[in-house]
C-alpha cells in the first residue's frame, strides 16, 4: 500500500469531526465502488454511531441486490445536510456526476474525503487516499479500517471482498497480487459470503444479457492496428429488450483474442452519450494514457472514456455521429 500514515491519519481525523456524512458511488455503479460504500458505510454507523447516507445517480447493480443495505442508495441529497462527504472509486471528480446539479460540491465545504485506485484520479479531495496500485477502492477502505481499528465483521468482509473479486475479474486479472490474495484469505476468515459474490458477480447472466453477448461478439473483429473492436447499438438493445448494463464483462471475452494487442467495446447509454472500454494483457500497452486522449482515464491495462453522440449502422459496419 502506497498511501502513507499520514494520509490516512488526515483521513481519520477528517471523519472524527464529522457526525453527518454522505458516500457517493460513481456513476453506473460496480461491484467495487458499492462494496466499498456500503462497507465503510456499516463501519461508519455502527462502531462510530455516524449519520450515513449512501448516494449514487445511477441505481446499483443487480449483482449487488445482497450486500447489507444497498437498497438504502438515494439518487439525490441535500449538500447543506452533511458535515462531510466521502467519494468512493471514483477515478475524476465528474465521476460522480453529483457536480453538474451541484457545481459547488467539491470546493471545500463541506469537506471531502477522496479514496480511490484509478490513475487518472484528480486529487479532487480535502483528503486524498489515493493509490493507483491499489487492486480496488475496496483494498484501501480494508487498509484504513484495521488502521484506525474498526472491527471487520461478517457484513463488511463481504462487502470488501465483493469488489476486490470484482475488480480483479475474480482473481484473474493482472492487479491480482500476493497482497490481493492474502487480504481475500483474511475476509473469507472474517465470514465473508464467497459463494453467494461468485455466483452473482460472474456467474449468474440472464437471457437478455447472454444474448447482448452474442451481438458483440458476432461484431468483434480485428483490425490492421491488431486491435480487437466490437460495439452494441441502442436498436440492438431495444431489439433484446435490454440495457446498456447487460455489456457488463463482455469486454473480458474481447481481451481473449489472442491476435489483439487490446481491446475496445462502444456502446451506447440511451443518454445520448457514446461509452467506450478498453482492456489489454500486453504490458507494453497504457490504456489510461489512451484513454485520456478521448476524455477519459483509468488503469494501464483497464480504461474508459465516453462523448456525446450515437453509434449508426452504415453497410454492416457501425459508425460514430456526432451530436
Amino acid at each position: 500500500m502506497c498511501i502513507s500514515d499520514s494520509d490516512f491519519i488526515a483521513a481519520k481525523n477528517i471523519i472524527s469531526g464529522a457526525q453527518k456524512i454522505v458516500i457517493i458511488s460513481h456513476r453506473g455503479p460496480d461491484g467495487d465502488t458499492v462494496g466499498a460504500n456500503l462497507a465503510l458505510r456499516r463501519a461508519l454507523k455502527e462502531q462510530w454511531g455516524r449519520q450515513v447516507i449512501s448516494a449514487c445517480v445511477d441505481t446499483p447493480p443487480a449483482n449487488c441486490d445482497f450486500l447489507p443495505e444497498v437498497s438504502e442508495y438515494v439518487n439525490d441529497f441535500d449538500l447543506n445536510w452533511p458535515d462531510l462527504i466521502i467519494v468512493v472509486d471514483a477515478g475524476a471528480h465528474y465521476m460522480t456526476r453529483f457536480h453538474e446539479t451541484k457545481p459547488e460540491i467539491f470546493a471545500g465545504k463541506p469537506p471531502v474525503l477522496n479514496i480511490d485506485h484509478h490513475a487518472s484520479n484528480d486529487f479532487f479531495g480535502t483528503v486524498n487516499l489515493v493509490d493507483a496500485e491499489a487492486a480496488s477502492a475496496t483494498h484501501i477502505i480494508y487498509h484504513f479500517l484495521k488502521r484506525c481499528g474498526f472491527k471487520i465483521d461478517r457484513q463488511i468482509a463481504t462487502c470488501l471482498l465483493n469488489g476486490l473479486y470484482y475488480d480483479t475479474g475474480s482473481f484473474m486479472h493482472s492487479n491480482t497480487s500476493s497482497a490481493v490474495l492474502e487480504t481475500a484469505s483474511e475476509l473469507l476468515w472474517k465470514g465473508a459470503d464467497f459463494k453467494t459474490i461468485a455466483k452473482k458477480q460472474f456467474h449468474t447472466m440472464p437471457v437478455r444479457q447472454l444474448k447482448v453477448y452474442g451481438k458483440i461478439l458476432e461484431r468483434a473483429r480485428v483490425n490492421s492496428k491488431k486491435i480487437a473492436v466490437s460495439t452494441v447499438t441502442t436498436q440492438d438493445l431495444d431489439e433484446i429488450g435490454a440495457s446498456p448494463d447487460d455489456t457488463t464483462g463482455s469486454i473480458d471475452y474481447l481481451n481473449s483474442i489472442p491476435e489483439g494487442s487490446f481491446c475496445c467495446l462502444l456502446y451506447e447509454d440511451r443518454r445520448g452519450t457514446i461509452k467506450g472500454s478498453f482492456r489489454t494483457r500486453d504490458s507494453n500497452v497504457n490504456l489510461a494514457k489512451l484513454a485520456k486522449v478521448f476524455g477519459g482515464g483509468g488503469h494501464e491495462k483497464a480504461a474508459g472514456f465516453s462523448f456525446p453522440g450515437h453509434l449508426i449502422d452504415s453497410n454492416s459496419s457501425i459508425k460514430i455521429e456526432d451530436v
